[in-house]
């Protein structure tokens, strides 16, 4: 066994480790990657984890449930309510009965019928996230699409209920099919109920204390995030109904009256919603990190007691398995595409298709809900006898899932032809961005307008920037204007084309090499001039020249960004503390030194303007932006020499924070204007709002700091 604190820290830094290769794999799922971490980590360390089920379903499928049903959309959830029920009960029991005779039938009774029903109807959920990334991807007709979505949400439950009661029927030797029945509604309906009326308590309580003027930020979010392991607990040891299908409605309920609730308290829906992010973040990669981490136990234990050593067996039943889920939901899908064409409100949309149902199919991904399941299956009956088969159904239980996780990786950009990598739990949310293709789904494309908006309502702050320059103030301006043309620059070339990037790039490499070189040449007169000390000129010459190979080799350039930093911190620590500063030869050489890179910066500026103003009447394609950033740094730089040795850092600062906030009032404005125009959405208008909203709370607490 691994010491539990030692054990925690290390499934923490191989999340974060997985999410960083998960950046430079794109073609691999994260939850493929965390597998695989888990299972070095397990070959190398000899970890070992005990679960105990209680408290595995708490600590995991609790949380995870509730947020899925935070984010779930509510109209979708009540207009297809039907179908999803039908899909998430009927579809999940019959894969359950069909499966578990099946497998009951091929392994000559090597496994008995209830585990082998436990065993299929844990593998029935699918997991929402890689069902929304996926289907979004492969463009499912929007009936499929929004019924896929419901599913994965709602079938956690019924496949969870269905596994109790086949382990339950495995450890007690007890079934009665009325009796499950009758439990079945049961547990739901409760469930269903107490969740509801317990969330709508807990949103009380907030209101309650925040009309006492209890409003402290770091206990209401601590509040929201207890809510889920409340009510899971309360659901099933007081009411002994289902915890599941309690936390998944109690977060529907806590979606709907968020915006109620916490609009005033904004703060808290902030803190809250990023403090969710965390935990989601981390529950969900610790979930395939464990599954990694059990695969060297399960299959080293069922591969140990398979029958007369033929090993292929179990692989074969992995197989076999997971091919009967895939094609009774291929056949249920293609079946209600068929209905919904013929009778349902989408039958002018898209006629039965079969590649449609197959892509469908193959976006039932299995994940953190079957690794909860199956983990907690007891080692032990009521007889006192070991389960039998618990190492075989850990077996292949892993398997299907990292089958169902390969198959979509390889199959899925043969029907797609996409090179995007699918979103599985786990994955950092945010868009993963390539230059190997432009974006092709619906939400991409909606990226990408809310990206054009940022740069046009960025490039309307720029203007207003540069109206408020006055000497005063000018470091100030021009370091903003860097920091706005970076951040526009950035965003333009993560959404061209590879060959646009590249080309840009080298565009701008061609830019810096004119002004450098008219620095250089500008040095060189005032040589022959004599108009500055030859020692500092051919030292700054020699710089520029280490410039110039750096723009022409990356290498170089990382080499040679390790040296200044080294000359920086040697002169700085130790040769400025010793003679240096108490030499006036030395003092003498720096202010020359400032200088000559101050009339060698205005001579770059003039060169760089020349170059456009050439460019342009040539017809010759140049990017302006280019220039700009150039222009703007060498005047930044002019700024910086003008004041160099004057302690302006606490006024530089009041100034950036007071223009700043004029730009960020500039964008909201531009918002308004571009809505009320037509030119964006209300979506798009709320999403650049919010990156506004938030910039602006950084300014204030950091100019909050430096008041204090």
């Amino acid at each position: 066994m691994f010491p539990v604190l030692e054990g925690t820290i290390l499934l923490i830094v191989l999340v974060i480790v997985s999410n960083i290769i998960s950046h430079y794999l794109i073609k691999i799922p994260t939850a493929l990657i965390q597998v695989t971490l888990g299972l070095l980590a397990a070959l190398i360390f000899a970890i070992k984890i005990e679960i105990n089920t209680d408290w595995f379903m708490l600590l995991f499928v609790a949380p995870l449930l509730f947020n899925d049903g935070r984010h779930f959309p509510k109209k979708d959830l009540w207009k297809l309510r039907i179908p999803i029920l039908g899909n998430s009960i009927l579809l999940v029991f019959l894969t359950t009965i069909i499966g578990g005779y099946i497998m009951y039938w091929v392994m000559d009774g090597k496994l008995p019928l209830a585990a082998a029903f436990a065993l299929v109807a844990i593998l029935s959920p699918t997991d929402p996230v890689a069902v929304n990334g996926i289907a979004e991807q492969v463009k499912l007709p929007v009936g499929v699409l929004r019924l896929v979505r419901g599913e994965s949400l709602v079938n956690d439950a019924s496949g969870l209920i269905a596994f109790k009661y086949a382990i339950a029927a495995m450890v007690t030797g007890y079934f009665s099919l009325a009796t499950a029945i009758s439990d079945f509604f049961y547990m739901a309906l409760v469930g269903l109920a107490a969740g509801i009326i317990l969330e709508w308590f807990v949103i009380g309580l907030k209101e309650w204390l925040s009309i006492q003027g209890i409003r402290d930020v770091i206990l209401h979010t601590l509040l929201q995030i207890l809510t889920p392991f409340m009510i899971y607990m309360i659901v099933e040891e007081v009411f002994h109904a289902s915890g599941v299908i309690a936390v998944v409605a109690a977060g529907v309920v806590a979606s709907h009256q968020h915006r109620v609730s916490e609009s005033r308290m904004a703060e808290v829906q902030i803190v809250t919603e990023r403090t969710w992010d965390v935990i989601i973040y981390l529950l969900n990669g610790i979930m395939f990190l464990i599954l990694g981490i059990e695969l060297p136990f399960a299959m080293g234990t069922a591969l140990e007691n398979s029958i007369n050593g033929k090993n292929y067996q179990l692989f074969g039943y992995v197989l076999l398995l997971w091919l009967v889920i895939l094609i009774i939901r291929i056949l249920w899908t293609y079946s209600y595409m068929w209905f919904d064409y013929s009778y349902g409100k989408f039958k002018r949309e898209t006629p039965p298709d079969i590649k449609i149902a197959i892509m469908s199919g193959l976006t039932g991904v299995r994940g953190a809900v079957t690794m909860a399941g199956i983990l907690s299956i007891p080692a032990l009956l009521n007889t006192g006898f070991a389960f039998p088969g618990r190492a075989s159904i850990l077996f292949i239980a892993s398997g299907v899932i990292i089958v169902t996780l390969v198959a979509a990786t390889i199959a899925l950009p043969f029907f797609t032809k996409s090179k995007r990598r699918f979103e599985t739990s786990g994955d950092d949310l945010a868009d993963f961005i390539t230059l190997d293709e432009p974006r092709l789904t619906q939400t991409d494309a909606l990226d990408k307008r809310e990206a054009e908006a940022r740069i046009h309502i960025m490039n309307t702050a720029v203007q207003v920037i540069e109206q408020e320059s006055r000497p005063e103030n000018r470091m100030a301006v021009y370091d903003l204007l860097h920091e706005y043309d970076h951040l526009i620059r950035r965003m333009q070339m993560e959404y061209n084309s590879k060959e646009t990037t590249v080309q840009f790039l080298q565009d701008e490499v061609e830019i810096r090499l004119i002004a450098i070189n008219a620095e250089i040449l500008q040095i060189e007169k005032m040589i022959i001039h004599q108009e500055v000390n030859q020692k500092v000129a051919e030292l700054y010459i020699k710089q520029l020249v280490q410039r110039k190979r750096a723009l022409k080799n990356r290498w170089f350039a990382k080499f040679n960004r390790a040296l200044l930093m080294g000359k920086r911190v040697y002169r700085q620590g130790i040769r400025e503390s010793s003679w240096s500063k108490k030499s006036a030869e030395y003092r003498e050489q720096h202010q020359q030194r400032l200088n000559l890179e101050r009339e060698t910066a205005k001579i770059a500026i003039q060169r760089l303007s020349l170059y456009m103003k050439k460019e342009q009447s040539e017809a010759i394609p140049v990017d302006k932006s280019i220039v700009y950033h150039l222009i703007v740094e060498y005047r930044n730089k002019i700024e910086r020499i003008k004041r160099f040795g004057e302690d302006y850092l606490k006024e530089y600062t009041k100034q950036l924070q007071e223009v700043r906030l004029k730009a960020l009032n500039a964008e909201r404005g531009d918002i308004q204007r571009l809505y009320e125009a037509g030119d964006i959405s209300a979506n798009v208008a709320v999403q650049l709002r919010r990156f506004v909203n938030y910039r602006e709370s950084s300014v204030m607490d950091l100019g909050n700091e430096n008041d204090e």
